[in-house]
């Protein structure tokens, strides 16, 4: 009862605005008491006489790092959830170790607003048909929608980063090929394309980097190459990977191999393309019949419709006038004999 005296006082868009308000006010306040700390902390290290620029790690992080270390360490966050999130946020090109905490900090903080704003858009629908249990429901909904909206936005991510990589990946073979006839290394080719792709495709080109960076240091140069194909987790990485390492291995000619391997993958990217093309006309027909048909029928049919409609009228105003006129000149009855 309580709900519905509340929604009918306050409308939804003011609980929601109130909602919003309250999550930025908590926000805001906590993050000026971890900086109050953290300033504090500084002034205490200058007072001793010790070097302020050397911050611990647990200080450098940020606030929703903090919260999401925390939910990683309870028993909410199975290792298998942690591994398909890591393995999410390395694919979609977050790679360094504090990016799993912000995730988990950003999750439970859509939790807590979808835990506010959901009921407050929703307003007392569910509890006016099912009493309490309707508000408990928003609530859980809400806590669900939060929950679920980071690994949406995140896999979102993911695919068109993975896209882009799929894309460009024969476009560096062929330049890796003309690299390896050139006479340059391994190293050395993967580094020259990883900079010429860089405009073109700037994900591709980040692996490729990468890749490079860890043949330098790894003494095992397949090593540097499972990584890479681990990261993308794609069919053309994984076969470019194995090309590699074989061509590594037994001694055969690289540039024959990569050359045919994009080919292949060029193949593979014109049938994406084509099969794209072929389902435009399905994907067409639902605009077509919602927003383009009506405006055709109404450019058609429009005049004609007019027409009937003059023609109705017309015959309308004439009915009328000729009933109009049998009331105003009545028939005069005869009579016999002069009587009425």
């Amino acid at each position: 009862m309580s709900g519905g005296v509340m929604g009918g006082l306050i409308p939804p868009p003011v609980l929601l605005g109130f909602g919003v308000l309250m999550i930025l006010t908590g926000v805001a306040g906590l993050r000026s008491c971890v900086l109050r700390e953290r300033l504090l902390a500084r002034l205490e290290r200058l007072r001793a006489g010790t070097a302020p620029s050397a911050l611990p790690e647990a200080e450098r992080q940020s606030l929703l790092s903090r919260v999401g270390a925390w939910l990683a360490r309870t028993p909410l966050i199975g290792s298998a959830d942690r591994e398909r999130m890591r393995r999410s946020l390395i694919a979609a090109g977050y790679n360094q170790p504090g990016h799993l905490y912000s995730l988990l900090g950003i999750k439970l903080l859509c939790i807590g607003a979808g835990m506010a704003l959901v009921p407050a858009a929703a307003g007392d629908l569910l509890p006016s048909l099912i009493g309490a249990p309707g508000a408990a429901a928003q609530v859980v909904a809400g806590a669900l929608l939060g929950w679920r909206l980071p690994d949406l936005a995140l896999g979102r991510m993911r695919d068109r980063r993975l896209e882009e990589v799929r894309n460009g990946l024969p476009d560096a073979l062929d330049l890796l090929v003309i690299c390896g006839e050139a006479g340059l290394g391994l190293e050395a080719a993967v580094d020259r394309v990883a900079r010429e792709v860089a405009t073109a495709y700037p994900a591709l080109s980040a692996e490729l980097s990468a890749t490079a960076a860890e043949m330098r240091v790894l003494s095992d140069r397949g090593g540097a190459l499972n990584n890479l194909a681990a990261r993308l987790d794609m069919e053309g990485v994984r076969g470019m990977a194995t090309t590699l390492i074989q061509a590594m291995r037994y001694g055969t000619p690289l540039a024959q191999a990569l050359r045919v391997l994009a080919g292949e993958m060029r193949a593979q990217r014109l049938a994406r393309f084509e099969e794209k093309a072929a389902r435009l006309p399905v994907l067409l027909t639902l605009p077509m019949v919602v927003f383009i048909l009506p405006c055709v029928f109404i450019v058609v049919g429009g005049p004609a419709m007019l027409d009937v409609s003059r023609s109705f009228d017309s015959a309308g105003t004439s009915q009328q006038a000729h009933s109009s006129q049998t009331h105003s000149n009545p028939p005069h009855s005869q009579t016999k004999g002069g009587q009425p």
